[in-house]
């Protein structure tokens, strides 16, 4: 029978619908087979392969792929996390006393370690989680039971057509090569007139290149493969099917990686920084947030 616990998810072969049998799902058109492990179904085409791919990396790259994701209170940055925090809750509230209930599906594409899903979940009648790492999204599912957790490429995302009312796309996108394609499928399973919240880096503003320029190794280590810029993004929303209400510049610092994360961590260094960026450069900040819908 249908799975009554996953009733969206989706094969991500044939984006046929699946059935929950013997500790996994199963396509009956297709035959793929996703185990579901300590309570996540792996939707992913080879979870084996995927698994291998995602272990050398975090032998490569240990810092993005492996080591813990420090919480609000633990990072240099953490007056401005909290800032982009309170700015995301303020929309998400203004949505939900809007329509005085809270979001029936809210996804949060992207969960990494749950520092963002242990505080969506006030939003949310059911909370989703998916990442493509299964070491984070274990991560996420040990600090927020009661979310969805699903492991899944958003390339190839096992999800329904028009099935989430909300998604929150956080500092994911810029590490996507194909961008256009993760953005054509955020749009597929939005219902018309869903909420997205999406958050980048804004580092392809001349203040944020000019910190790359002063060091030249943090760009060749990064791994950002998109630098936008709000017309950048605004252009591509556009391009995908998205109609945008806002943009909304967020945190500004020295051109300077190792100065800014030193600095910032005083609330009124980073205080200071917003409150004469917003006046003389109000287009270099370092995060965009833009609140979109999916066209009706």
């Amino acid at each position: 029978m249908f799975t009554k616990t996953w009733p969206w998810l989706r094969c991500p072969i044939c984006k046929n619908q699946l059935t929950e049998s013997s500790g996994a799902l199963v396509c009956s058109s297709c035959k793929g087979h996703y185990p579901i492990i300590n309570g996540m179904p792996l939707c992913v085409p080879d979870a084996s392969r995927h698994e291998a791919d995602m272990e050398t990396a975090r032998l490569v790259k240990p810092i993005w792929y492996q080591d813990e994701q420090p919480p609000e209170q633990g990072s240099p940055w953490r007056h401005h996390l909290r800032k982009r925090r309170e700015y995301v809750q303020s929309v998400l509230r203004s949505e939900c006393n809007a329509k005085r209930e809270r979001f029936s599906m809210l996804l949060d594409l992207g969960c990494g370690d749950g520092n963002n899903t242990l505080w969506l979940q006030e939003f949310a009648s059911q909370l989703c989680a998916s990442d493509y790492n299964m070491v984070r999204l274990a991560r996420t599912k040990h600090r927020v039971p009661s979310a969805r957790c699903f492991l899944g490429n958003i390339l190839q995302y096992p999800v329904a057509d028009a099935s989430m009312d909300c998604i929150f796309f956080n500092h994911v996108l810029e590490h996507i090569p194909d961008d256009i394609a993760a953005l054509h499928e955020v749009r597929r399973v939005l219902k018309p007139g869903g909420l997205l919240i999406l958050g980048v880096p804004n580092e392809g503003c001349w203040w944020w290149q000019l910190a790359y320029k002063r060091d030249p190794e943090s760009l060749r280590t990064t791994d950002h493969v998109h630098f936008y810029t709000s017309k950048i993004i605004t252009e591509r929303l556009a391009e995908t099917g998205f109609t945008i209400t806002s943009v909304h510049h967020m945190g500004w610092g020295p051109p300077d990686w190792s100065l800014d994360g030193r600095i910032r961590q005083y609330k009124w260094v980073d205080d200071l920084f917003e409150r004469v960026g917003k006046i003389f450069i109000p287009g270099q900040a370092s995060s965009l947030y833009v609140i979109a819908h999916a066209l009706r």
